[in-house]
């Protein structure tokens, strides 16, 4: 009986240790396809963020990115030259000429900078929500919370004034094709029905300012660390 507990005791022994072994093996195996999901979250954060960052640059300036300008497209480089002159001397007065020939040009020309703002803006909103998505992986898997480290605060805030230009901008395009066409109907720059028209325009134009202050502000800081 001695000996029949004996070598029941090794093997009870060595299915324990085979399974310490199998415990041991498995658990570095885990770990190290842990480290491997985490290295590569964290490298998509990274590139989110530097994504987010040339997105940012390139709104702060109204420029767009190559997608964008094969969607919205802009009218002829000489009618723009054109467009934007007349557009100018607004203020100073124009013809009727100038006018018919200004609300024509407006047709083509003259929502196009709201449109590329409202689409590098959209896309803007897009890729910080790709961007959000990435840290919560990454908080499920540490169980800690990354929003202050990854600045998700501020860069939802940037966007946030990003969006409130671009509805400054949509908001200006009307105001300014009913001032010409109220100039072209003989309404005269004092007449009552362009004064508030104008007054509408430069409310929406400091709303515009403002919020493009204060993304400016918010961009430096982030762009900066």
């Amino acid at each position: 009986m001695d000996a029949k507990q004996m070598k029941k005791g090794r093997i009870i022994g060595a299915c324990v240790a085979l399974l310490l072994v199998i415990y041991v093996v498995s658990s570095f195996v885990v770990h190290e396809r842990l480290e491997d999901v985490r290295a590569t979250i964290e490298l998509q954060i990274s590139e989110q963020q530097t994504l987010l960052t040339s997105i940012a640059e390139t709104t702060a300036r109204n420029g767009a990115d190559a997608t964008t300008e094969a969607i919205v497209r802009d009218c002829a480089t000489e009618e723009r030259k054109e467009f934007d002159s007349l557009l100018g001397r607004l203020d100073a007065g124009l013809s009727t000429t100038e006018l018919t020939k200004l609300e024509r040009l407006f047709g083509r020309c003259g929502s196009f900078y709201s449109e590329r703002k409202s689409v590098m803006v959209a896309r803007f909103e897009r890729e910080l929500d790709l961007y959000q998505t990435y840290i919560a992986q990454l908080e499920a898997l540490e169980s800690k919370n990354e929003q202050v480290t990854y600045k998700v605060e501020q860069w939802k805030e940037l966007v946030q004034k990003e969006k409130q230009q671009s509805e400054s901008f949509s908001k200006l395009v009307p105001l300014q094709d009913k001032i010409i066409t109220t100039l072209l109907s003989g309404k005269s720059i004092q007449s009552e029905e362009l004064k508030a028209t104008l007054q509408e325009a430069r409310d929406v134009q400091e709303v515009l300012i403002l919020a493009n202050t204060q993304a400016s502000q918010i961009r430096a800081e982030l762009i900066s660390l």
